[in-house]
């Protein structure tokens, strides 16, 4: 596979609440060619990119910041050692870089990959800013649901409305805040939308795969009762 420094790829991250259509997006986006589109990960990829930041937060306390002096030049200079490491952090990045890449991009030929996630809560969409520096090619595609008493009446959602309903308006309040500080790179959408031709060659074109977009492969998926 291709390495991280010369990667070429098209990335695109969905980010969306539950019961939202994304699976659905993601589907529509697996027809193109040469994509893959993977569901969600559990949020292992905000955990992988926490760490990412703490090791740039611990850069800065470590003596020699990001060229951190050796264990025996502290000793010599009776500088205390609490923070003492040793790791190149432009090693890390690049292994975090080719971990990622070897979740989501399955063949050689694969062109276009992502994954689609819906654990966004306290504020953890912030650590797609880090997923854009290791990626700077990074577009995210944001999606809500406009009618929330609908979205409530289904799934898991259903088992406490009360809560849902706050926990749905909190959590699309901050991607609604993500996407108007992020536009250059994030387009957002809703499960209403999906089914507006305009809206989703949009999108397409959004992502740079305008002339990739095949009308009745998509009719097909949206065909699902998913308005239901």
């Amino acid at each position: 596979m291709n390495s991280s420094e010369d990667l070429k790829d098209k990335i695109v991250l969905i980010c969306a609440t539950g019961r939202s259509g994304s699976t659905t997006l993601l589907r529509i986006l697996n027809t193109i060619p040469n994509s893959n589109i993977c569901g969600e990960n559990f949020g292992a990829i905000h955990s992988l990119l926490n760490f990412y930041l703490k090791l740039h937060i611990a850069c800065k306390t470590i003596p020699g910041n990001y060229n951190p002096i050796s264990y025996e030049k502290l000793i010599e200079k009776n500088i205390k050692p609490s923070w003492y490491n040793s790791f190149d952090i432009k090693q890390i990045e690049n292994r975090i870089r080719e971990t990622i890449i070897s979740m989501f991009k399955k063949e050689e030929t694969t062109k276009l990959w992502g994954f689609k996630e819906i654990r966004y809560d306290n504020n953890k969409i912030k650590f797609l800013k880090y997923f854009k520096t290791l990626f700077p090619q990074t577009k995210i595609i944001i999606q809500v649901r406009e009618n929330i008493m609908k979205q409530i009446n289904s799934g898991w959602f259903k088992n406490d409305k009360i809560k849902s309903y706050k926990f749905i308006t909190n959590m699309n309040k901050e991607l609604l805040d993500f996407y108007n500080e992020n536009k250059s790179w994030c387009y957002f959408t809703t499960f209403e939308r999906m089914f507006d031709k305009k809206n989703l060659q949009n999108i397409f074109k959004f992502i740079d795969c305008e002339n990739d977009f095949n009308e009745k492969q998509i009719t097909d998926i949206l065909n699902n009762n998913i308005k239901d």
